[in-house]
């Protein structure tokens, strides 16, 4: 189970561009051709290609990774953007899965997604009831929309 890791050429750069306002103005079907051989593209492998589209026209690299993966405790640490043991006690506080085949821990990849998912959405939770106390005392000049940040 590896992982692909995509960096985009420079030269490239006008073509992602390209391609991206064309996958993202798109709303009919989007099909390939090759030596005469046509297939239609799905919706899901298109919203895929226009997240990837996205990434590389911007510069940055994507890493292509099977869901049913399993991570080190070192790899979900970093995906996770924490430390090793605040990982290590995520695990064992149960608010991560993992198994421990022989002496090291595996992180299936979507326990490790699904937690920063959760993580994601309580901090948002938090900020907008943070944002409504804040309007509420005055403190703003302007009302906030209570809910915006589901955006990000």
């Amino acid at each position: 189970m590896a992982t692909d890791t995509i960096m985009p050429a420079e030269n490239e750069r006008l073509s992602l561009v390209a391609l991206t306002e064309l996958l993202h103005e798109g709303t009919g079907a989007l099909a390939v051709s090759s030596g005469g051989a046509k297939a239609e593209v799905p919706r899901s492998v298109r919203d895929v290609l226009t997240r990837i589209a996205d990434v590389l026209a911007s510069g940055r690299g994507v890493a292509i990774v099977p869901v049913d993966r399993e991570l080190t405790t070192t790899e979900a640490a970093s995906l996770l953007g924490v430390s090793r043991p605040t990982l290590i006690k995520l695990l064992e506080s149960g608010e991560i899965g993992y198994s421990r085949p022989n002496s090291s821990r595996r992180i299936p990849l979507d326990q490790v997604l699904a937690y920063r998912d959760r993580r994601s959405q309580t901090r948002r939770e938090i900020l907008d009831e943070l944002t409504a106390d804040a309007v509420e005392m005055g403190m703003y000049d302007q009302p906030a929309t209570v809910g915006t940040s589901d955006a990000a």
